[in-house]
Order: structure tokens, then sequence, then C-alpha cells
């Protein structure tokens, strides 16, 4: 079992009580994390669906967060004034906090242990019920660069095939190959269109 790092309280705008969460039998891996934001009198016109498409899981579920979801939360409330519905899904569905982790059961099981039997198609679900898309996997931080390839060679496909609207990545003030991992935006970081 891969180390799970530490969780902390989920955004204040997000219906704790609307969490759900999909995970394996064994809790290895997580395939969604699906939620909403609350109502109230300020927000009543948020009706659209946001889904951010990360690297892989590690603590967050159903009733508390974790850094990187915790900071996605945040930014999303902030920029998609429509949003609210927020998904997240992973390129890889096995839960790690450290992408070496997954590396390493990259090297010992293959690629199909790390995917998840299941994650390709709660991604096709998810996608047909989204709004929007964000792009934040991230570099591969320690995983294969052939198999981490690969597996976004995959994920565009599956985009490209079950959604219709506008993919957005985060931009800070550095390029990067690849959508800035959701951990890393800041606040302020910009929206842009990305090009699958």
């Amino acid at each position: 079992m891969a180390r799970i790092g530490r969780q902390v309280d989920h955004y204040s705008e997000v219906d704790i009580e609307s969490i759900r969460a999909d995970f394996s039998p064994d809790r290895q891996h997580r395939f969604t994390l699906m939620m909403e934001y609350s109502n109230n009198l300020m927000n009543n016109v948020r009706n659209r669906t946001v889904t951010v498409i990360l690297k892989n899981p590690s603590a967050a579920d159903q009733k508390r967060s974790d850094s990187t979801i915790r900071k996605v939360e945040t930014y999303v409330w902030q920029h998609f004034t429509d949003a609210k519905f927020l998904n997240i899904l992973n390129i890889f569905g096995f839960r790690a906090t450290d992408a070496k982790e997954v590396n390493g059961k990259i090297s010992e099981a293959g690629a199909e242990a790390v995917n998840g039997s299941e994650n390709d198609r709660f991604f096709q679900e998810i996608l047909q019920k989204s709004d929007y898309v964000i792009c934040a996997w991230g570099g591969p931080s320690g995983i294969d660069g052939k198999a981490y390839a690969s597996r976004i060679s995959d994920v565009k496909s599956l985009i490209g095939n079950h959604y219709t609207g506008p993919v957005y990545q985060v931009c800070g003030t550095q390029l990067t190959k690849e959508p800035l991992h959701g951990l890393m935006w800041g606040y302020q970081y910009e929206l842009k269109p990305f090009a699958l």
C-alpha cells in the first residue's frame, strides 16, 4: 500500500454532505471525487459543472480534503462564478502521495495497475456531463516518461471523444511542458485554453 498524505478540511464553500467518491473495493484506487458548492442567496445562479483532471489521487475523500484538492476547490470557486458542481478525475487512479510510488507500481505490476480497471469508464461518464474541463496533471515527477506520455495520450483521446466544451489549463509565471499541476496553482494565475 502506498503512503497516503495528510488530510485537511474541504474548502468552506463546499457542501460536505454532497461529496461522493468512487473507490476500488480495496481503496487503493480513487476514480472520482465529486462535490457541490453550498447554496445561498449569493450563489443561487451557479449551475455549471467543472471537471479537473489531475495526476493521481492521494488522501482526499468524502469527509476530508488534501492540499491539492483544497487548492482546486478554492480556485474553481473563485474563477468559475457559474460553477455549482466540481468533479475530480486523475490520469492514474492509484492513490499515493509521492509520484515515485506510482512509478514503483508501474514497474512492479504494469500501467493497468496504476490506472485502475474502472478509471476510463468514469472518465467517459463524467466528461459527458461537464461544461468545463481543466487539465492539471503536471509533469511526470519521477514516473517513467514513456508510460506517462502514453497515458496522457489516452486521456487526451478520452477528452476528445467524450467532451465538446472548452478545455483549459492554469498558467503561472513560467511555461511548463504539461499543464500546471493543481497543487501549484496560484489563486491569481490565469486560465488559458489547453490544446489537446
